[in-house]
């Protein structure tokens, strides 16, 4: 194997690998990269045995091979190296030379037939959606995915697909004390013959999100299988196996009949939230809603070191209430709604409260509130 490559395409390429590939596994090799030389370039494939990543990058191929060597350590050599051009030759599938310039480096590697392969998927349905759009939802929902792994239907996020909604997407995670939910209508029916309800776990999510924030991206086709899940968008190929467990009826969470609406300026709330939770308890993170018409005081008291509070002007329809949320999932709530304005309605100080963002009808947040 022999080819030549630029400097920024593999740094490019391998370090979309990183997150991928384990530093500590009982299988050494899980923490290599595979480069296999195929027709328009270099194939990159790396695997913890639940996620597969596969990317093409373009190079200069003079002779063909295959071979994998450190992730890790070909990361930072391509990342140090100070010309454009990077010339890689493999040693029998032993090791490569890396040449670039004055420097020459030799890494190790393991032979490609001991890396476990690309699995063998049998469709069962397919869609596609705007890359921007299933970024968009993976930034609603994601941050609201459990990490208790006690509980791994809640490790991940729900993609359900329906034909009987006007071909929508519809994306939802929870950690049992806050709910995330958003859905979109996707430019073409999806072939997927009947409901589709997948759970892809939260790394498969994250990396996905990498990968879209990069650049902007072209249209996102996702492949369903029985027991795995492909995101695929031109030369860049995530595979991911799915949680095998029963997501919750989210549909009997969510409120309803919220009597009680506060609207306040997005900005203006986070603002106030960020500040006053510099004297919220390291131990609950609360901070106090207290809700009056025409404005809202926000307040927490940290009882070794101080309280703080600061009162904003808001539109408040309902009785005065006194509301404790953790100030993390405030914050988290806040940074998903891109309007103006959010609004939320409020049952009593101790039922769900329902969040809005009177721009995004599809979207919709849950946070369960403190006891004071």
């Amino acid at each position: 194997m022999k080819f030549t490559i630029e400097k920024s395409v593999l740094v490019t390429g391998l370090q979309r690998v990183q997150g991928i590939v384990q530093a500590r596994t009982t299988m050494p090799i899980l923490s290599n990269v595979r480069l296999e030389t195929v027709k328009g370039g270099v194939q990159l494939f790396a695997t913890d045995l639940e996620i597969g990543l596969r990317d093409l990058l373009p190079a200069e191929i003079e002779t063909e091979g295959t071979i994998t060597v450190s992730a890790k350590k070909l990361f930072e050599i391509s990342r140090e190296l100070k010309q454009d051009a990077i010339r890689i030759t493999a040693e029998n599938g032993e090791a490569i030379l890396i040449r670039s310039g004055q420097s020459n480096f030799r890494l190790r590697g393991l032979p490609a037939e001991e890396f476990p392969s690309f699995p063998d998927i049998e469709e069962t349905g397919r869609t596609a959606i705007p890359a921007g759009m299933l970024l968009e939802m993976i930034r609603k929902t994601a941050y609201a995915v459990s990490t208790d792994l006690t509980r791994m239907s809640l490790n991940g996020v729900l993609i359900h697909l329906s034909e009987e909604k006007g071909e929508p997407i519809e994306m939802v995670a929870t950690d049992g004390h806050r709910l995330s939910r958003v859905s979109r209508t996707l430019p073409a029916p999806p072939a997927v013959g009947k409901h589709r309800k997948v759970i892809v776990p939260r790394k498969a999510i994250s990396e996905l999100k990498k990968y879209l924030e990069e650049a902007e991206r072209g249209e996102v086709e996702i492949v369903f299988c029985q027991n795995h899940v492909v995101f695929r968008e031109k030369h860049y190929t995530l595979l991911s196996r799915l949680i095998d467990g029963k997501f919750p009826n989210y549909t009997d969470i969510i409120p309803k009949h919220n009597p009680h609406l506060l609207s306040v300026e997005r900005e203006i709330l986070q603002g106030a939230v960020r500040r006053v939770s510099i004297l919220s308890d390291e131990k609950t993170h609360a901070i106090k809603l207290s809700l009056r018409k025409g404005e809202i005081q926000v307040s927490s008291n940290h009882p070794e070191i101080g309280e703080a509070q600061e009162a904003l002007s808001a539109e408040y329809e309902g009785e005065d209430l006194e509301v404790g949320f953790n100030v993390r999932y405030l914050q988290d709530v806040t940074a998903a709604v891109h309007g103006e304005e959010i609004r939320i309605r409020f049952m009593d100080a101790l039922s769900p409260s329902r969040i809005e963002d009177p721009q995004d009808e599809g979207f919709l947040a849950i946070i369960m509130p403190m006891r004071l």
